[in-house]
């Protein structure tokens, strides 16, 4: 990523950001979600290598990356002013603690225009969050719940001040009787004392009032993932829970229709942005199902948009082109064949001359 220094008027401070673009950003115009990431600096890396993994499996979208870097994690992180009984100390030990409205103020006003008129952003934003990290994610969750469309708390600290988020979440989550969100809750299956049941009791209060579209998950990572060592997983499983949508549903696999799929997928790109992508395999699947039903016009829908999805995928092209051919479109089955040879050229792939016997036998029919 490239690193930014924004001037805070809010925080008094400069601030630096480290932003990173996801892969074939400058080679468009499309607009791209934003992942906000706390505690940048020590996340950045691997949080790219995982969202470029998966980005490339189709699991979640591409998006661009700010990792916004700590300077005084006592301060922004925390809610409300260290306690007398606070386990990591009192008021007057971190007098400075309690800084988490300010903070979430420089998000809003300050830090989130200054990504929005420099980058080209989708709507779509999601906020990530470790430790103190995970207890300002909940503060913002409940006290500026339209900021962020998803969520991802790790290891919240949320035994800081008593559980006050706890206590505040009975209020919160019993008069929001809807809440469009997406909210991954998790911690390492060896986390100690402050996060793993005060999490626990945290979301039992949710179940409790769980507000209507409020789709979330709370897990306990199995192993001997401790504290900080955790982050990586709880990272990779709350993007594919957040994104999970992106899966094909066992509805539209069983009642499949041109015009389901193809709304589906416009909901996908209106969410998500116009990069967004299904896993190949769910398209894939779908075809195998249509195909034994013999919905040939069907399959050519779904690997249309495979195709479309997938451009470095010769073999939704070559496929497509069968089919064209198999329902009598024989333009389409040349125009297919002659599009698989620009991507076999561009990738070095080593089709085209196969492909060109096809477009030549095509033309004697």
């Amino acid at each position: 990523g490239t690193q930014h220094i924004l001037k805070s008027e809010i925080l008094q401070e400069d601030r630096p950001i480290i932003i990173s673009l996801p892969i074939g950003y400058q080679n468009n115009k499309d607009a791209y979600p934003v992942l906000y990431l706390l505690d940048g600096l020590q996340n950045i890396k691997h949080q790219v290598g995982t969202v470029e993994l998966l980005t490339e499996s189709g699991i979640v979208p591409p998006m661009i990356i700010v990792a916004i870097e700590s300077l005084d994690r006592a301060r922004d992180l925390t809610p409300s002013n260290a306690g007398e009984d606070n386990i990591i100390g009192t008021k007057a030990d971190i007098p400075q603690s309690g800084g988490a409205s300010e903070f979430l103020e420089f998000l809003e006003k300050e830090l989130i225009p200054f990504v929005e008129s420099n980058f080209r952003t989708h709507p779509y934003r999601l906020l990530e969050g470790h430790s103190f990290g995970g207890l300002f994610s909940t503060y913002a969750l409940m006290n500026k719940p339209e900021l962020f469309d998803a969520f991802i708390i790790q290891a919240p600290a949320l035994w800081w001040n008593k559980e006050e988020m706890t206590a505040q979440a009975k209020e919160f989550f019993k008069s929001n009787i809807s809440l469009d969100k997406a909210v991954y809750f998790g911690t390492g299956g060896a986390e100690g004392w402050g996060m793993r049941q005060e999490l626990a009791r945290y979301v039992d209060v949710i179940k409790q009032n769980p507000p209507k579209n409020f789709r979330w998950k709370h897990e306990e990572i199995p192993g001997d993932e401790v504290h900080d060592d955790s982050r990586l997983l709880l990272n990779y499983y709350g993007l594919k829970f957040v994104f999970s949508d992106l899966k094909v549903s066992e509805d539209l696999q069983k009642n499949y229709s041109d015009e389901a799929f193809l709304k589906g997928e416009q909901h996908l790109i209106n969410k998500y942005g116009r990069n967004v992508r299904r896993p190949a395999s769910d398209y894939v699947n779908i075809i195998m199902e249509l195909l034994n039903e013999q919905n040939n016009l069907g399959a050519i829908t779904v690997y249309k948009r495979g195709a479309e999805a997938y451009p470095k995928y010769i073999q939704f092209l070559n496929n497509l082109a069968v089919l064209y051919e198999k329902t009598e479109h024989l333009d389409k089955a040349i125009e297919t064949y002659q599009l698989a040879i620009e991507v076999s050229k561009k990738l070095k792939l080593g089709n085209e001359e196969a492909y060109q016997k096809e477009i030549e036998r095509l033309k004697k029919i």
